[in-house]
């Protein structure tokens, strides 16, 4: 009997990290989703389903106490905020996604000790992401007719793959599997990247060319997205990668795929350009010259007469507006901020496009104080390859919200994971 409950146990074991690893898998697809109040998406299932899994094999403790106790200090500094009843669903709903948020991080701490499994799953879901990028990069330029630019946002469950964005005319970002073009940018800079650590360390094994085609499918697919802060973000990820493969012994590889990726991407792109069909969908070199010619412009950017315009919006789209807006109901809040998510749901204002913003004007110092505890919990130990995934959400967080984003949570639970198998302690 006791040979039969490890055998039970065992096979528990493989089928936990089976949905572990579909979990990392569809992690970057936030767009298609059931709406049931809230937005009820793939990787939400998944976490929920190994969360519980690990609760049961676990007696209801599978998680380092440290880790949990940063949590639960985090999750309570975000209620300090709750401005009261006027807060309304909004409130309850990041909350919820904070919390949603931690238990990723609980559940990738736990399991992302086999750092190859997490890179392999990563770069063959990069993979898909590249090849989807592609194809519907095509569809939303026009190459397969008019009716299949819109068409592929009416699909069943999806919300959108693409987005008119500035110009009413030419301006089309691809948001591949995200509906939002930023983050879509934020995501595919950051499986570029662990893509890239996956090849060199061999975790991979394929022929020669899919290394490149892979890396560069992933680079080009950023680019169409046209957003300014995935531009940066891949700039920041490709330094990254040189910087921490200079002096290793695979700095020759390193440089390599790279070079052939950044070929690779660029053929992919111009490509898009050379099959792109005049008037019909996005217009590849209008959408490129519109971002270069306003690309340090954070200010209010002149549309003219085809411009895309929120009347909805007292603070338009404009960062430096919106960081003061925040930076004034921080200074009238210090402590507890004006409440999560009050800023989002206030007519006329947005959010706030920058994370440390975000915690200072809507949560106070307390919110504030909460984040950094939590961090503190993590310990020092994380590796070269979350320290990198970490590097380029940060860079990305000084113009976007990435809160409530799980590629942050993602990256935090890699940290913790990495410092775990460090210590070679892979229970904490």
């Amino acid at each position: 009997s006791s040979l039969a409950l490890r055998v039970n146990s065992d096979s528990f074991q493989r089928r936990t990290r089976i949905l572990f690893l579909a979990l990392v898998a569809v992690l970057p697809l936030h767009t298609v989703f059931v709406r049931v109040q809230i937005a009820v998406k793939p990787w939400l299932v998944l976490v929920a389903a190994v969360a519980l899994a690990d609760l049961w094999a676990c007696r209801g403790r599978p998680w380092s106490g440290r880790l949990v106790s940063g949590l639960a200090v985090f999750l309570a500094a975000m209620l300090v905020s709750w401005p009261g009843a006027e807060a309304g669903a909004t409130f309850w709903r990041l909350w919820l996604a904070l919390g949603a948020g931690g238990l990723l991080l609980m559940v990738v701490a736990r399991h992302g000790t086999d750092i190859d499994a997490v890179l392999r799953v990563v770069f063959w879901s990069g993979a898909a992401m590249a090849a989807t990028g592609l194809v519907l990069g095509l569809a939303t330029n026009g190459f397969f007719g008019d009716r299949a630019v819109t068409a592929i946002n009416d699909l069943p469950l999806v919300e959108r793959v693409n987005k008119e964005a500035y110009l009413r005319s030419g301006f089309l970002a691809l948001t591949n599997w995200h509906q939002d073009p930023g983050y879509a940018a934020l995501w595919t800079n950051t499986w570029m990247l662990v893509s890239v650590f996956a090849w060199l360390r061999g975790a991979v094994k394929a022929p020669r060319w899919v290394g490149p085609a892979v890396v560069g499918g992933l680079m080009s697919a950023s680019i169409l997205t046209y957003s300014r802060t995935g531009w940066l973000g891949l700039a920041v990820a490709v330094a990254v990668l040189v910087a921490v493969h200079l002096r290793s012994e695979q700095r020759r590889q390193a440089l390599g795929l790279l070079a052939v990726s950044a070929v690779v991407a660029a053929a992919l792109v111009g490509f898009q350009v050379a099959v792109d069909p005049p008037q019909v969908g996005g217009d590849v070199v209008t959408a490129l010259e519109f971002r270069i010619t306003n690309l340090t412009n954070l200010g209010v950017i002149d549309l003219g007469e085809e411009g895309v315009v929120d009347p909805n919006l007292v603070v338009p789209d404009n960062r430096v507006a919106v960081w003061r807006e925040y930076g004034k109901r921080f200074v009238a809040n210090p402590i507890r901020g004006i409440g999560l998510g009050t800023g989002w749901a206030e007519p006329g204002l947005q959010e706030p496009h920058n994370l440390w913003l975000q915690l200072l004007g809507e949560t106070g110092v307390v919110g504030l104080a909460g984040f950094l505890f939590l961090l503190s919990r993590l310990g020092r130990r994380g590796g070269v390859v979350a320290g990198s995934v970490l590097t380029v959400v940060g860079v990305a967080a000084l113009a976007q919200t990435v809160l409530f984003e799980p590629v942050l949570w993602f990256g935090l639970g890699l940290w913790a994971a990495e410092g775990a198998r460090q210590a070679g302690d892979t229970d904490s």
